[in-house]
């Protein structure tokens, strides 16, 4: 502002001078700050196209390999194709993985709440990866306690995740012993329960330096981990961001040499009718206790899986002895003749790695202390079987129940005639290890174990009731509708392959919404089609729209709820 005299002349300024200079910096960097931003979130949204596009030539390569796998090969070709899936799968679980990163890092990633069991997640995380834990010569097992309350809500889904990258990872650092997974209640209120999940392998171990890096992203032990063991260092610090959206937080126990135990808790709300908890204070069993009780002889090389088992039974009412081989198990049955009314028998892992010990010719040598492939500590189940059944008139009252690894039932199933043998597959679930423990009980009782029955169907294997409750094979007209047309022949041809087993399924294709629409045909006695498989990715048409024409027809033409056409979407997730 100018200073003037009394003529008007100026004789002056008066201003005012303020530095911005720090303003200007902040203006800049808020500038730098949605410019990274923008290209953080053009990243993602790559990377996230990306993993979708890659993983749809990825399942046809998987789809397509696995055909190859169940045709003749020879054992260089089926070496090539084995190969072949393990790489497929190993990209394929890279990509997942960059696709949930991307998710984490956005923020689009939300938990859903629906109701779910616990102990079922865990025995489907333990139960899909068993074969890989079985081939390697590991014990696999899990444990909840049967009187803890499991039904919640939350994201099963995710929490199947963390479940399965822990136990993968505790298989691929673990050359031999045990994976087991271990779930205890942490705290419980009103409104929500707290659990938390350990995992335990006796693997290599990890140094105090190596845990400060696991999970980071891109992170791994040392440089040596990724060239031996393979993997990319994702899986752990997803895990660790899914617990903690799970209110809960995760961590690691180790020492070189001796094993891991990995750890991580989650928070979930309580179903306030619960109805899918397994009731184990309404079991059948305890009540028999009362009037007979029930004494189990439990033979298992594994002291982990020897423990589990025994908490198992006792809370099923039943008074369990263990012991780690055959020849203690025959000796605890000779020197105390009526004292058990059934046998578990859990057939050592080292017994099938291929070479099948020979029987001993004589049943009073089953120690076999002359072979030096056979060890009282893994007996195999073709020598272990032949003594009890020469010994089976002794104890013509004793119930055995075979615990055979999953991968390896077909090593038991020429055992389903032994008098008194049921086969169980291992790991074995809760609710069918209760049944075939009723199953048992009953049969010493004189009665029937249907309504005592926790478990959908039966869970012991019976050869014959299995052949006579198999249902026939009946011919269905399949309409494929999905966009790719590799994805197309692969669909078909699983279909295909069906035939196999006595289905001749006959399978229609097509490529759009609206080719679709017109190869579907309702006739007097319905659709001329009796399932419809599509994708989402058509562009003529969505698939409420395919949806709401199916229904709405139906609905016109008053049909019965059992003839509605079963619909399957193919969707990416």
């Amino acid at each position: 502002t100018t200073r003037r005299d009394v003529t008007g002349a100026i004789i002056g300024m008066i201003g005012v001078g303020q530095d911005i200079t720090d303003l200007r910096r902040l203006m800049e960097q808020e500038a730098l700050l949605f410019q990274a931003q923008a290209a953080n979130d053009a990243k993602s949204q790559f990377l996230a196209t990306m993993s979708h596009e890659m993983r749809t030539p990825l399942n046809v390569i998987l789809g397509m390999n696995d055909l190859i796998i169940e045709t003749r090969l020879n054992s260089e070709q089926r070496t090539f194709a084995e190969q072949v899936k393990t790489s497929a799968e190993s990209l394929l679980i890279l990509i997942n993985d960059i696709l949930d990163l991307t998710k984490v890092e956005a923020g689009k990633l939300e938990l859903v709440t629906v109701d779910f069991d616990i102990r079922q997640v865990m025995e489907d995380a333990i139960e899909s990866v068993a074969s890989k834990a079985l081939g390697k010569g590991l014990e696999i097992c899990s444990y909840i306690a049967p009187e803890i309350r499991t039904d919640v809500i939350g994201d099963p889904d995710r929490l199947r995740q963390i479940l399965l990258n822990l136990l993968s990872n505790g298989i691929k650092f673990t050359k031999e012993g045990q994976v087991y997974l271990l779930i205890e209640e942490e705290e419980e209120t009103a409104s929500h329960h707290a659990f938390r999940f350990k995992v335990h392998d006796s693997g290599i171990g990890i140094t105090a330096e190596g845990q400060k890096k696991l999970f980071s992203r891109f992170s791994q032990v040392d440089s040596s981990t990724t060239r031996t063991y393979g993997g990319t260092g994702l899986g752990l610090a997803i895990s660790k961001q899914f617990a903690e959206l799970m209110d809960g937080t995760m961590g690691v126990q180790s020492e070189v040499g001796t094993g891991s135990l990995f750890w991580f808790t989650a928070v979930f709300k309580k179903i306030i009718h619960p109805t899918t908890v397994f009731p184990v204070s309404q079991l059948f069993i305890p009540k028999v206790r009362q009037a007979s009780p029930m004494t189990v002889l439990l033979k298992a090389e594994n002291e982990t899986l020897r423990l589990l088992l025994t908490r198992y039974l006792e809370a099923l009412g039943i008074d369990a002895e263990s012991v780690n081989s055959l020849p203690k198990a025959v000796h605890a049955l000779e020197s105390n003749p009526g004292k058990f009314d059934m046998l578990f028998f859990c057939p050592s892992m080292k017994a099938f790695d291929g070479a099948v010990s020979a029987p001993s010719s004589s049943v009073s040598d089953y120690g076999a202390k002359n072979d030096p492939t056979i060890r009282s500590s893994s007996i195999d189940l073709h020598h272990a079987m032949t003594v009890l059944k020469s010994r089976a008139h002794l104890w013509p009252k004793l119930e055995t129940i075979i615990m055979c690894p999953i991968k390896c039932l077909s090593h038991a199933s020429g055992y389903r005639d032994l008098h008194r043998c049921s086969i169980l597959s291992r790991p074995v679930r809760l609710s069918a290890l209760h049944d075939a423990v009723v199953a048992c009980v009953m049969r010493i009782r004189n009665e029937t174990p249907g309504c005592h029955s926790l478990a959908p169907k039966p869970a012991v294997l019976n050869q014959q009731t299995q052949d006579a409750e198999k249902p026939k094979g009946r011919s269905w007209r399949i309409l494929v509708a999905i966009s790719d047309m590799k994805q197309r022949m692969v669909l078909r041809a699983i279909i295909a392959r069906q035939q196999l087993h006595g289905e001749q399924h006959q399978c229609v294709l097509a490529g759009s919404g609206k080719e679709t629409i017109e190869k579907l045909v309702l006739e007097d006695a319905g659709w001329n089609h009796d399932c419809l498989i599509f994708d989402t990715n058509f562009k003529d048409h969505t698939q409420q729209d395919i949806v709401r024409y199916v229904r709405d027809r139906e609905a016109q033409a008053l049909f019965n709820k059992n003839k509605n056409t079963p619909l399957v979407l193919i969707a990416a997730i």
